[in-house]
């Protein structure tokens, strides 16, 4: 019979190895890209139509605080016109493509609980409150955001935001 010594070094080493591998097998949590990159304040123009026709034009800005790198987002939103405004407020929680969060519009008093999924720069929004529905999309590049919001149960059929960064 033949017995086969292993070196402690080469043991060592080979444990070092497999913990190495074990680790790297462990997915890291998934951040959506681009995130972060919606830090700071963007301005600009949006319009509104209104339930009775009317078409409103605003000037819009959006101001984004990081909390917590690629996973938990706040979001200020203040557009306004000489008969128009609009001050919503947001927070996100973003895991893995799963969005969550809380959203206040407190010119019109309106409170909800928010729901979705974001890819890359894209997020699909569901809004809901004890008297309103919406459904929200935000799409941005590094200089460039489109904010589009649909809802239902307030005087506004839909809000059309552009805003730049850069």
């Amino acid at each position: 019979m033949t017995v086969h010594y292993t070196p402690i070094w080469l043991r060592g080493f080979v444990r070092l190895f497999c913990a190495s591998l074990a680790i790297a097998a462990v997915p890291a949590p998934s951040v959506a890209a681009g995130i972060d990159d919606l830090a700071g304040r963007w301005s600009g123009w949006g319009s509104v139509k209104l339930t009775n026709g009317a078409t409103e034009q605003v000037k819009c800005v959006a101001t984004y605080f990081i909390k917590e790198a690629g996973s938990s987002l706040d979001q200020n939103l203040r557009c306004a016109s000489a008969s128009y405004k609009i001050d919503a407020k947001a927070n996100y929680n973003v895991s893995g493509s799963a969005v969550s969060g809380s959203w206040e519009e407190r010119t019109h008093s309106a409170k909800g609980v928010v729901a979705g999924q974001v890819t890359d720069n894209l997020f699909k929004l569901s809004v809901k409150g004890d008297t309103f529905s919406a459904n929200m999309t935000m799409s941005s590049s590094a200089c460039k955001q489109s904010i589009s919001i649909t809802p239902q149960g307030l005087n506004v059929d839909s809000i059309s935001i552009g805003l730049k960064k850069c």
